[in-house]
């Protein structure tokens, strides 16, 4: 009978040494790799860190966001790089005062492979400014393409178009 009971203790043991193991893999697992949802809400905030930065006119805490490379694509023109991706936006911040443009993120989705370090946004801006003591507003959707560096993202590229144009000296209506 002592022998059943050492080895069913040992058996305990073994069992509870696997259960410990696993919950600790576990653990190491799910504290390694954020998931999908922490990099969601980690892009949602950057771009409330673009929409403030817009705000504040904030040339360096754009440029933050934005990678070397960047693209920028609208149907008049395509812009290379951080200092090109930034040029209408500092353009507008510096010609325009009362300048206000948001963007708003319907759909953020992250890809969920090992070693994919990119997500996607879609969503809707508007901009509205005045011009000659005329209210302009302009708006559209947008598609960017973010890319992780370390713990931080930045927008690797961004295409929008203007679908909505309100003033009669901008949009000729």
């Amino acid at each position: 009978m002592t022998a059943m009971l050492a080895s069913s203790h040992r058996s305990l043991v073994a069992h509870g040494t696997v259960l410990i193991l696993s919950l600790a893999v576990s653990v190491a697992c799910a504290t390694a790799r954020p998931r999908a949802s922490d990099h969601t809400a980690a892009i949602r905030a950057m771009r409330l860190q673009w929409n403030a930065a817009l705000a504040r006119r904030d040339s360096g805490g754009l440029a933050a966001l934005v990678e070397d490379s960047a693209v920028h694509v609208a149907p008049r023109f395509v812009h290379v790089g951080r200092t090109a991706f930034l040029e209408v936006f500092l353009r507008n911040m510096s010609q325009r005062p009362e300048f206000q443009l948001i963007y708003e993120p319907d759909q953020v989705t992250v890809c969920d492979r090992t070693g994919c370090d990119v997500a996607t946004e879609y969503g809707r801006w508007r901009e509205s400014w005045v011009q000659s003591g005329e209210a302009t507003e302009v708006s559209g959707t947008y598609y960017a393409l973010w890319r992780r560096h370390g713990s931080s993202w930045q927008i690797r590229s961004e295409v929008f178009a203007t679908l909505v144009c309100h003033g009669r000296l901008y949009c000729g209506s």
